[in-house]
C-alpha cells in the first residue's frame, strides 16, 4: 500500500484535478487522500460550492478519502494554507501517508526543494522585510533576495509559491512524506485561457456567475445554486464599517497601523464605498495587496483573530470510498483523531471546539451566499459520502 496525499480547495472539481489525481496514482500511489478547503477558501472568497458536494466529487473522481482544512487555515495565506494541511497528513503516523502530491508549473523538485531551503532562511531577512514595507508582495520579495535568477523564475508563478510551502511544512511536521510535484495541464492558475477539456478554477467560477456553460471542463456541473459572495455584500459590508478598533486590531496580521487605516478608510471614504470590493480598492496600498484585504474581511466576517492558528486539533471525514476505509485500517500509529462527528471532535478540547465554532461560522456564512433566502444546514446533521 502507498498513501498519497492531496492538498486541493476543488473550487470547483474540474478536468485538471482529475488529471491530478490520475497522474498521481500513475506515479505509485494506490490510496490518496485528499485534504481539502471547508465552507472558506484562501483568497478570502467562500466556496462556489457545498463541500459535501465537492468532496462527493472527488471520490467519484479519483480520491479515496477526503478530510476537511476547516476555517481558519483554509482562508489563511500559503504558509498557514499548508502548514494546516500537512499536520492533517502527518496525522496518519509515520506508517501513512508517504507522499504528497501537488500540481504547479514546474515539476523540477530539486529546484523546489532548493527554493523551499532557501525561502525558509529568508524567513527572518531584513532585505525581505523591508521590500515587504515597501510594498513588494512576498513572493517577489523572496524572490528577489534570492539573487538566484532560475529560483526568482520559480517564485513568479502561484502553484509554485505554494509547491514550496509545502515542502517547508513537509520538512516541520512530517519528514517522511516525500513530495512529488505533477506538471499542470493546459490552462495556468488563474489563466481565461483554455484547452479543448481543461480550463483553471478561477475561469470556471466566472462562467457560473455568469450563468454560462462550463460543463465541458469538469466531470459534474453544480446540483444547487453556487455560492457567490457578491451575495452576501451587505451582510460583509455591515460587518466591515461598524466593526470596533479591538475587533480589528484582533485580526491576524494587522498591525496598529494597519487597523489605524482600515478605521480611516471607512470613515474618510465612505461616500466612494458601496461594496466590500469598493472597500478594498481603497483599503489597499502598496504594503497591502487585495489578496491580503479580502482576507482580512473574511477574518472580520466569520470572527477569526490572531489568536486561532495553533495546530489543527483534528480531522473531519467528509467523503470516502473502500480503499478511504483501507486507509484507517493499515495507519495504526495516528497522532490525530479523525472522525465524521463534528459533535464528537468539538469535545477533543477548547482549541477543537473553537475550530468547530469557526467552521460553523464559515459555512453559515456561504450559505448566505445566494441570491434568495438563504437555507441553512447544520454542522451537526449533515451526512458523509460513503461509496463503495
Amino acid at each position: 500500500m502507498k498513501i498519497a496525499g492531496v492538498v486541493a480547495e476543488y473550487n470547483p472539481f474540474h478536468n485538471g484535478h482529475k488529471y491530478h489525481l490520475e497522474e498521481t496514482r500513475r506515479m505509485g500511489a494506490t490510496h490518496i487522500v485528499v485534504v481539502m478547503s471547508g465552507a472558506a477558501v484562501q483568497r478570502g472568497d467562500t466556496a462556489i460550492a457545498d463541500k459535501y458536494f465537492r468532496a462527493k466529487t472527488a471520490v467519484e473522481n479519483g480520491a479515496d478519502l477526503v478530510i476537511e482544512l476547516p476555517c481558519p487555515y483554509s482562508c489563511s495565506s500559503a504558509e498557514r494554507f499548508a502548514r494546516g494541511a500537512v499536520q492533517i497528513l502527518a496525522g496518519f503516523g509515520e506508517n501513512g501517508v508517504s507522499m504528497l502530491s501537488f500540481g504547479c508549473e514546474d515539476d523540477d523538485i530539486s529546484l523546489l526543494e532548493k527554493a523551499a531551503e532557501i525561502s525558509a532562511g529568508l524567513d527572518d531577512s531584513e532585505q525581505v522585510k523591508e521590500m515587504l514595507e515597501n510594498g513588494v508582495p512576498y513572493p517577489a520579495a523572496v524572490a528577489s533576495a534570492t539573487g538566484i535568477p532560475e529560483i526568482k523564475a520559480l517564485f513568479d508563478k502561484p502553484n509554485n509559491m505554494l509547491a514550496v510551502e509545502y515542502i517547508k511544512a513537509l520538512k516541520n511536521y512530517a519528514p517522511w512524506i516525500t513530495p512529488t510535484a505533477v506538471k499542470r495541464k493546459g490552462a495556468e492558475h488563474d489563466s481565461g485561457i483554455v484547452s479543448v477539456d481543461i480550463a483553471s478554477a478561477s475561469h470556471i467560477r466566472r462562467l457560473i456567475a455568469d450563468g454560462e456553460d462550463y460543463s465541458a471542463f469538469v466531470p459534474n456541473t453544480l446540483e444547487s445554486e453556487p455560492y457567490l459572495i457578491k451575495n452576501a455584500d451587505k451582510a460583509l459590508l455591515m460587518k466591515i464599517m461598524t466593526a470596533s478598533s479591538s475587533e480589528i486590531q484582533r485580526l491576524p496580521d494587522v498591525s496598529t497601523h494597519l487597523a489605524r487605516r482600515f478605521v480611516n478608510t471607512r470613515e474618510t471614504k465612505c461616500e466612494l464605498i458601496r461594496t466590500p470590493d469598493d472597500f478594498a480598492e481603497q483599503f489597499k496600498h502598496k504594503a497591502v495587496t487585495l489578496a491580503r484585504v479580502r482576507r482580512m474581511m473574511m477574518y472580520l466576517a466569520l470572527g477569526v483573530t490572531s489568536h486561532d492558528f495553533f495546530d489543527v486539533p483534528y480531522g473531519r471525514i467528509l467523503a470516502l470510498n473502500d480503499r478511504g476505509r483501507e486507509i484507517f485500517s493499515a495507519c495504526g500509529n495516528m497522532s490525530m483523531k479523525f472522525a465524521t462527528s463534528l459533535a464528537e471532535l468539538e469535545k477533543l478540547s477548547s482549541r477543537a471546539a473553537r475550530i468547530s465554532e469557526l467552521e460553523r461560522n464559515a459555512a453559515s456564512f456561504q450559505q448566505m451566499c445566494v441570491s434568495g433566502a438563504p437555507d441553512f444546514k447544520s454542522e451537526y446533521t449533515r451526512k458523509i459520502v460513503l461509496t463503495r
